[in-house]
């Protein structure tokens, strides 16, 4: 596997991650954003925006989009396959697997 494509599988992971430690379940991209930054996974929105595309697509996440000055939000829900994902019940390609530690 190519280093960009592990790059971006572990970025999802991540993602998977910080929505599974909320207790809703749900964050916005903003804050999804800054919490993979923290984790030392630098992006940009519109990568994240792919990221989450991604994982809609794979029916981990749910995503609102609402209307906000100059464009729109984007809530982001975890989904049950996501939470099965996120705590390694679920291999989802494309998304990098839960590792011991």
């Amino acid at each position: 596997m190519s280093p960009a494509i592990e790059i971006a599988a572990d970025r999802r992971r991540k993602v998977l991650d910080a929505l599974a430690q909320m207790r809703d379940g749900q964050l916005s991209e903003d804050v999804i954003l800054r919490a993979v930054c923290e984790t030392g996974r630098d992006t940009d929105r519109d990568t994240m925006r792919d990221d989450l595309a991604f994982l809609q697509h794979r029916h981990c996440v749910a995503i609102e989009k609402l209307p906000r000055h100059g464009g729109e939000l984007w809530l982001v829900r975890l989904t049950d396959d996501g939470l099965r994902a996120a705590q390694g019940a679920l291999i989802v390609a494309g998304v990098a697997r839960r590792t011991a530690g």
